[in-house]
Order: C-alpha cells, then sequence, then structure tokens
C-alpha cells in the first residue's frame, strides 16, 4: 500500500539563519572549509507505518535524512538496498530516486527532515549507524520544536539542523568502534526486555570481564550504564512524542515501573517527566 509522511513545511517560514550561540555544536564537522552557515531546514516530520507500507520511486529537490526510531525498513538507492533499523540513519541526496518499504513483521517508526545545502551534492555514505544516538536526540529535539513560534524557533531549528548534518558527516567519515557500535545497536533494538551484561557481552564474542573492560575503556561507561541511558532516551521520546501515562511507558521502555522512571529522570535529566511534558509542544497529529 502506498502511503504519505507527514510533514512540517520549514520553509513556509522566511529565510532563517544560523543562531550566534552554538558555533560549537559544528566543531566536530569533517570538513571546516565547507560552508555550514547555508543548511536549512526545509521540512521535518515523523512517520510510523503500516505493516503493508511502502513508497515508489520518488525524488526530492532537497536532501532526506531518515533517522530510524524503532522497527525496521529497506530503502533502495541507486540500485543498492539498504535493510535499516533502530539506530541507523539515511540520506537519501537530493534528486536521487530512491524506494522505500516497512518491514511487515516490525513496522517502521522514524523522523525525516528535508535538507536544503546546494554546497553538497551528496554525503560520502548513504547510511551511518547513530551509536551514540546524538542524531536520534538533536532530530526529536528539532521535531519537539516545529509548532513554537516561529521567530525564536529559526535559529534553534537552524543550530539543530546544522548540528544533525556536521554528525552525519562526521559518522560517515569517523565510523565508531565495531565492538561499540555493535553493542550499542543490540541494545537499541532489544531495551525493551531485561537484558544482563552476559547478553550484551555475547554479541560481541567476548567474555562479559573482557568485554566490560573494553568497553569501559573506549566509552567512559559500563555497558549497563549506557543501557540505562538508552532507556530514559526511548521513555524521554514516547514522553514528547505521544500521550501515553507513565505506568505505559515505563515498561516499554524496559524501565519497569512508573516510580523508577521518575526517579532516573530526577537523576539523570534534573527534571520530572510532567515538568518535561508540560514545557513541550502536544504530539502533532499524522
Amino acid at each position: 500500500m502506498a502511503g504519505q509522511k507527514s510533514k512540517f513545511h520549514a520553509d513556509r517560514l522566511t529565510p532563517i539563519h544560523p543562531c550566534p550561540q552554538w558555533p560549537r555544536l559544528l566543531t566536530f564537522a569533517p570538513n571546516c572549509s565547507m560552508n555550514y552557515a547555508a543548511i536549512r531546514l526545509v521540512t521535518i516530520g515523523r512517520h510510523t507505518s503500516q505493516p503493508d507500507w511502502k513508497l515508489g520511486p520518488q525524488r526530492h529537490d532537497q536532501h532526506e535524512i531518515i533517522v530510524i526510531v524503532s522497527g525496521r525498513q529497506s530503502a533502495e538507492i541507486e540500485g543498492v538496498t539498504h535493510n535499516v533499523g533502530v539506530g541507523d540513519v539515511l540520506w537519501f541526496p537530493q534528486n536521487v530516486p530512491h524506494a522505500e518499504q516497512a518491514d511487515p513483521a516490525d513496522p517502521v517508526r522514524s523522523l525525516f527532515l528535508g535538507v536544503a545545502w546546494p554546497e553538497l551534492p551528496r554525503p560520502p555514505a548513504l547510511r551511518v549507524t547513530d551509536s551514540d544516538g546524538r542524531i536520534g536526540q538533536l532530530a526529536q529535539w528539532l521535531y519537539a520544536e516545529r509548532e513554537r513560534d516561529p521567530a525564536p524557533a529559526r535559529p534553534i531549528a537552524t543550530a539543530l539542523t546544522q548540528a544533525i548534518v556536521a554528525e552525519y558527516l562526521r559518522l560517515a567519515t569517523q565510523p565508531a568502534d565495531p565492538l561499540i557500535a555493535q553493542a550499542r545497536k543490540f541494545m537499541r533494538q532489544h531495551y525493551r526486555r531485561p537484558l544482563a551484561l552476559d547478553d550484551l557481552a555475547k554479541t560481541t564474542g567476548l567474555s562479559k570481564f573482557h568485554f566490560l573492560r573494553r568497553y569501559r575503556r573506549l566509552t567512559g561507561r559500563t555497558p549497563m550504564e549506557d543501557l540505562r541511558l538508552i532507556r530514559l532516551e526511548a521513555a524521554r521520546d514516547l514522553l514528547l512524542t505521544t500521550n501515553l501515562p507513565l505506568k505505559e511507558i515505563a515498561p516499554r521502555c524496559g524501565l519497569g515501573d512508573e516510580f523508577h522512571l521518575s526517579r532516573l529522570f530526577r537523576r539523570q535529566l534534573r527534571t520530572t517527566p510532567g515538568q518535561l511534558r508540560h514545557r513541550t509542544p502536544p504530539p502533532h497529529p499524522g
């Protein structure tokens, strides 16, 4: 069944300009000679597919970045099929035909951005793994800004879009350590169910003690600390993009109950779930 994606059209606003308060966001860009100030957000939207969802070949006048939040899908670009899941990010270059299709067994939920940047005809890679979750967090933030008053929201939207593009290009040219990327992808795919250190170590073929030492040396955190942050990130995303009560969000994210979820919010985010939801625009219909 053919489908459409619900979009917020940022190009209905007047042109927006870089935020002078956010230059540090772009310092990790792989090619600082490029004009990141020319990046412009055209559309931002959220897509939840049905099991039989698919889009035939299409092309756009701007680049399209797809951030997989949950589920799986395939995408065909220039005759190559990419099978992607949670933690993956796709880039459809401007004017390049592409087709998409959900996995019937695990329909996809994603965020998508239309980005204008004439200086970059195509990225160095059409798919990256967002192992640190930075692109996912930035995209969720950008989506949450969609209904704020346009004038003050423009500098934030511009800075977030530039940061997403810069982080994508960094990952395309400096991929994460394979062990960390593999472990974090497993966490993002299975965070809803109980997981122990043994489960994570098995994905890498290492003993749990060797895995723990190497993971901590490479990241500065233990695998279980990262898993807790991934679960908290998933809970925050559901809090911002749905009207689900805390008693439903907590078990969906592997966090037990609403009381444990609230404690983690206060400890890690210095706020409560209710305060975060109150100061964020309500979920956009569609």
